[in-house]
């Protein structure tokens, strides 16, 4: 889903990190330099406040990787819309949506849906530390 919010509601709406949960179905709004901007070592424990965050619904901003493919059902939500090369691991969050193809968007998104925290393996290698699955990016 994007949700298209005026830059200046947008700057009141965003605090920092995550915001009060009143309800199970309402989405926790978190700054993608949150995630992004922690200080990452394979092994080692994410912070505290980033593990509470798995398993919620959460709404978040970013841009789509400039590398997205069009057709597909995933894509990575990057903090900046310059990343020009596969990012940090700590630098994105893997984004699969369950209904809908991916169309390139070059601006800002908001999207929303359930976060995943914690790495994922393949061959060896540490391949994400966040997932978030989302509807679409329909509105």
């Amino acid at each position: 889903m994007i949700v298209l919010v005026p830059a200046l509601l947008l700057g009141a709406v965003l605090c920092g990190g995550a915001g009060p949960v009143l309800d199970d179905d309402e989405a926790v709004t978190v700054e993608i330099a949150k995630l992004t901007s922690i200080k990452y070592r394979r092994g080692k424990a994410l912070p505290d406040d980033i593990q509470e965050l798995d398993g919620k619904l959460i709404r978040i901003e970013g841009y789509m990787g400039v590398g997205t493919l069009e057709g597909v059902d995933t894509f990575e939500l990057l903090p900046e819309a310059c990343e020009c090369a596969r990012s940090k691991v700590q630098h994105f969050i893997e984004v699969t949506m369950t209904e809908g193809l991916t169309v390139y968007q070059p601006g800002r998104i908001t999207i929303e849906g359930t976060l995943s925290v914690g790495e994922v393996e393949e061959d060896g290698f540490v391949v994400s530390l966040y997932r978030m699955t989302i509807k679409s990016l329909d509105q």
